[in-house]
């Protein structure tokens, strides 16, 4: 049963919030764009997963936020198609600090369904492609509607169900305009 606290009410405020940033993201083009359209969404991530108690979820919301930002700041070394020895290095501490933040934050096995999450995502946005990024946002999208479920946050179930439609929606959308312009799918 849900109790409609204040709490309760203003995490579902921010999820609302944060979802329609995430979906607005599956549709742009810009990889900068997407990453600052994260970091937003992730801002209210974390306050309403702090305001469901979803303290694994909050950590890895956090770790989100970080990476982004950081991601956003060192777009300059990373515009080359090649992946380098320091985009590899960065990318292991990245997977090192979820660990981290996991073994502090551990609350059950549901709280395993946000580092799952989170782990692709990384994998995700640290491609160079915006088609795999919109590609792994489906698996990613399935794995928090769980979450939220788990969590029985009514409006984060509801939102990251559409946001899984709007990634297979955007993922096709794109497909079908790189299929017309004569690029391999």
């Amino acid at each position: 049963m849900i109790v409609w606290t204040r709490e309760y009410i203003l995490s579902q405020i921010f999820a609302v919030v944060l979802y329609l940033f995430l979906c607005t993201s599956y549709f742009l083009k810009s990889r900068k764009k997407i990453i600052v359209f994260n970091i937003i969404a992730h801002v209210f991530q974390a306050a309403s997963l702090l305001l469901l108690g979803g303290m694994t979820g909050m950590a890895m919301a956090i770790f989100l936020i970080f990476r982004d930002s950081f991601l956003a700041l060192d777009e300059k070394n990373r515009n080359s198609e090649k992946t380098t020895k320091r985009d590899n290095v960065i990318f292991v501490i990245f997977i090192a600090i979820i660990v981290v933040l996991t073994f502090f934050t551990y609350n059950g096995p549901s709280s395993l369904l946000s580092v799952f999450a989170t782990l692709v995502s990384t994998f995700a946005i640290w491609q160079k492609s915006t088609r795999i990024y919109k590609l792994l946002g489906m698996p990613i999208s399935f794995t928090w509607l769980i979450y939220n479920i788990t969590l029985r946050s009514i409006f984060a179930t509801i939102l990251e169900f559409i946001l899984l439609i709007s990634t297979i929606v955007g993922y096709l959308k794109d497909k079908v305009a790189s299929k017309s312009n004569g690029e391999n799918v």
